[in-house]
C-alpha cells in the first residue's frame, strides 16, 4: 500500500520535512535546504534567505531540467551541490542538508560517527563520508561534497559545516537522515558516561536476516509533478 507522503506533491513534501526538521531542533531558521528531483528531470528546491520555520508550499522554487527557474524567490544557495550530487547519483532522488548538532560536532573534530551503535542504523545510514571544507555556496564545495557521493556513500559529514544525506525519496532521506543524527546525539551522550562499545557487522548482519522480508504488494507507480499538483 502506498503511503500518503508519496502522492503528496513535491513542494508539500519538502514544506513537510524541513518543517519537521526546523521544529526538532535539527537546524536552525538561516540553515539547511531541501531538494527532490522529479520524474521529469526537474529539481524542487527550498528558497534562499527564508525562514526554514515558516516556508509554505508557494515559497518552494523549481528548478527546469533546461535550468529556468520558476518561483518567487532565489532558489537555496547551496542548491549547486544538490544539481551535482544528482548528476553523479542518477539513483538518488532526494538531498537533505542540514545543521543538526550532534553532527556538527562531529563535523568540527574531523569524525564520522561509527552507525554500529544499535542495530538499525548501519543499513539506514549506508556509507557515510567526510567533504573537506570549502566556502558554502561555491561549486568548489559542490565537487567535495559530489566526489563523496560518486564513491557510493548515502551520507557525507561536511567539515565545520553540517551534513548532507541522499535517498531514492524524500521519506528515505528523512530517514538517512534522522537516524544519523540520533546515532551521533547517542555516541556523545554515551561518551560522557563512559566508553562506547560498538556492535560488530556480523551482530549487525544477524539482525537483519531475521526481519521479515515481505514482498511489494504492487509495482512501482510513478506520478509526474503535474499530475500530483492537480491531485492536490
Amino acid at each position: 500500500k502506498e503511503s500518503g507522503f508519496h502522492v503528496m506533491h513535491p513542494r508539500d513534501q519538502i514544506v513537510l520535512v524541513i518543517t519537521r526538521i526546523y521544529e526538532r531542533g535539527m537546524t536552525t531558521t538561516s540553515g539547511g535546504n531541501i531538494s527532490v528531483m522529479d520524474e521529469n528531470g526537474d529539481m524542487w528546491v527550498t528558497p534562499s534567505a527564508i525562514d526554514k520555520g515558516s516556508l509554505n508550499r508557494d515559497d518552494i522554487i523549481q528548478v527546469k531540467k533546461d535550468g529556468t527557474i520558476v518561483g518567487k524567490h532565489k532558489p537555496s544557495s547551496e542548491y549547486p551541490f544538490h544539481k551535482a550530487i544528482y548528476e553523479i547519483r542518477p539513483d538518488i532522488k532526494a538531498v537533505i542538508h542540514a545543521h543538526p548538532p550532534a553532527l556538527v560536532s562531529f563535523s568540527i573534530v574531523r569524525q564520522i560517527p561509527n552507525t554500529n551503535v544499535i542495530p538499525q542504523a548501519k543499513n539506514i545510514c549506508g556509507l557515510v563520508g567526510y567533504a573537506p571544507y570549502a566556502l558554502p555556496g561555491s561549486e568548489e564545495l559542490g565537487e567535495h561534497i559530489a566526489n563523496v557521493f560518486k564513491e557510493g556513500h548515502q551520507a557525507v559529514i561536511m567539515e565545520n559545516h553540517g551534513t548532507v544525506v541522499g535517498g531514492s525519496n524524500l521519506d528515505d532521506a528523512f530517514q538517512r537522515f534522522e537516524t544519523l543524527e540520533f546515532t551521533a546525539r547517542a555516541i556523545i551522550n554515551g561518551k560522557a558516561i563512559g566508553k562506547v562499545k560498538s556492535l560488530t557487522d556480523s551482530q549487525i548482519a544477524a539482525f537483519e536476516e531475521q526481519i521479515p522480508h515481505l514482498l511489494p504488494e504492487m509495482g512501482k507507480v510513478e506520478r509526474t509533478s503535474e499530475g500530483q499538483e492537480k491531485r492536490e
